[in-house]
């Protein structure tokens, strides 16, 4: 029962949090979450959390930061999201949303993205993941941020070797060829240490790419609100081919996730 409520809580959270703004009370009934490129994470019309295939109204957007190095800003303006459809399908209607530049407005976290010792980190995985001890560095990528503003700073993660065992693969002569074993991690590690909390595992052995293995890619981090002083993720994982996106948000070493929609015909 508790791993299907997860969303839903999460869902509360950020419509509860997004409340929170110092945004003029005739623009206070529409938020939407969006992505630089237009892409609609989520809304909240009129007190409703509404998907991207339903979202539509003017207000205030928050806008998908790059997970780059360096000053962590909440970036908003004002603008329309509307319904969208370039195909005959009814059911490909998507939200889009629209804004002028000109409107945007950069309040600073106070918080900084900063690298991690990917060294440390590949010991620290290997004694606490299943496959872990295939990693080299390479297969790291990672940055270190205070997440739940507790101000310490967490290590977010992706590691996987699948890059590399796929190249293996396909370089072995067939009578070479052995299973070699893949891992895909992502997730979130407390300074203090401790196991990390995943939002996105696989592992297993390979056999050739296929639909069902998949990777993970950091799109971007967000500011739940102002006034909580929270950061989520935005992340894609898995084979990409199921049209959605995931909003992550970390809290006394616990993860959960809200399912998003990217896409839905392709």
């Amino acid at each position: 029962m508790a791993r299907h409520s997860i969303p839903l809580v999460l869902a509360a959270h950020i419509m509860n949090a997004w409340c929170v703004t110092d945004t003029p009370a005739n623009a206070a009934e529409f938020y939407s979450v969006v992505e630089r490129n237009g892409t609609v994470v989520l809304c909240l019309s009129n007190g409703s959390i509404l998907f991207s295939d339903r979202c539509a109204g003017d207000g205030r957007l928050t806008i998908v930061e790059p997970a780059k190095e360096g000053r962590v800003v909440w970036r908003s303006a004002t603008g329309t999201v509307s319904l969208e459809n370039e195909t005959p399908n009814t059911q490909c209607a998507l939200s889009r949303a629209k804004w002028d530049p000109k409107t945007e407005k950069a309040i600073s976290t106070g918080r900084q993205i900063t690298k991690t010792d990917r060294a440390a980190l590949l010991q620290r995985l290997r004694s606490k993941l299943p496959g872990a001890a295939e990693f080299i560095e390479d297969d790291i990528t990672a940055f270190a941020l205070d997440l739940d503003n507790d101000g310490k700073q967490e290590i977010v993660f992706v590691a996987s070797n699948l890059t590399r065992v796929a190249k293996l693969w396909e370089q072995a002569p067939d009578s070479d060829i052995t299973t070699p074993a893949y891992a895909t991690y992502a997730g979130v590690l407390s300074g203090w240490g401790g196991v990390p909390a995943l939002f996105y595992s696989d592992h297993g052995d390979y056999r050739g790419g296929t639909d069902a293995i998949g990777s993970v890619t950091i799109k971007g981090v967000v500011s739940l609100s102002p006034g909580t002083g929270e950061i989520a993720l935005l992340i894609a994982a898995g084979s990409g081919l199921d049209g959605k996106q995931t909003l992550v948000r970390y809290r006394n070493g616990i993860v959960q996730k809200i399912e998003t929609i990217q896409f839905i015909c392709n």
